[in-house]
């Protein structure tokens, strides 16, 4: 069955990317090229995607984080009900994630190029195929800014940015009609700094529905949208006390 999704997933949602910042290393097979149906394992997926050692610490961190959003298997995290516990999966199998953690810099770059993604240019987009590898894209983005071990590593003045970020994200994903699945990441980021920083407003909304809110916050499940609601108010009402 997972290896049915996982074809599944590589068919429709795996993109070669062109970004902005060139990538002096890229992945020798990629979903749909011969060697790549030949894989009979998970496993053999995995292995072939490593950044090799005498390259992995002469990337900088910019190129890093593109290799990372290119990861072919990055989409498996999805296929889990728990998904932080998938990302945990990927981060263990793949060293472009071990090593992108143990950079210093990652938090910042990555702050910077999500500054620069503007989620309403999938509504100029044309087929379904650019659409979805869009989304999924910056969905992936938002996944590794939400990791607390990088959260961690910004200035209060830096989460500050990255939360009016988030908000701005989430007009563009209303006004284009993202889903809750397509924009809950971006309230992840949100729930996860306003946890970090023990805002007030937020810890008594926590306490008040903490079932719901452990599901979200440690597992990335959504049981409700009136989650989201409360998020986004919370962090506005943060912003505007501390500004």
């Amino acid at each position: 069955m997972k290896k049915i999704l996982m074809l599944l997933f590589v068919s429709f949602f795996y993109t070669i990317s062109a970004q902005d910042a060139a990538k002096s290393w890229d992945y020798p097979y990629k979903p749909g090229s011969e060697k790549w149906k030949s894989f009979k394992s998970h496993q053999e997926m995995v292995n072939i995607c490593q950044i090799p050692e005498d390259v992995i610490h002469s990337l900088t961190t910019q190129e890093l984080i593109e290799i990372c959003l290119d990861y072919p298997l990055f989409f498996t995290l999805t296929a889990f009900n728990n998904k932080q516990e998938g990302f945990e999966q990927n981060k263990r199998e793949f060293n472009g994630f071990s090593e992108l953690f143990h950079r210093v810099d990652a938090g910042k770059e990555l702050l910077r190029l999500y500054s620069g993604i503007y989620p309403g240019e999938v509504m100029s987009m044309q087929s379904d195929l650019d659409k979805g590898n869009f989304k999924f894209r910056i969905f992936y983005l938002e996944i590794l800014l939400a990791q607390n071990d990088l959260l961690s590593t910004l200035s209060k003045k830096e989460q500050k940015v990255l939360l009016r970020e988030c908000l701005e994200k989430i007009g563009e994903k209303n006004y284009a009609a993202y889903s809750n699945f397509q924009k809950q990441t971006t309230y992840l980021i949100m729930a996860r700094i306003l946890l970090l920083n023990k805002e007030s407003e937020f810890i008594n909304l926590y306490h008040l529905n903490q079932s719901d809110y452990d599901w979200f916050i440690y597992s990335i499940k959504l049981t409700g949208s009136s989650l989201l609601r409360e998020i986004e108010t919370t962090t506005m009402n943060y912003l505007s006390k501390t500004n």
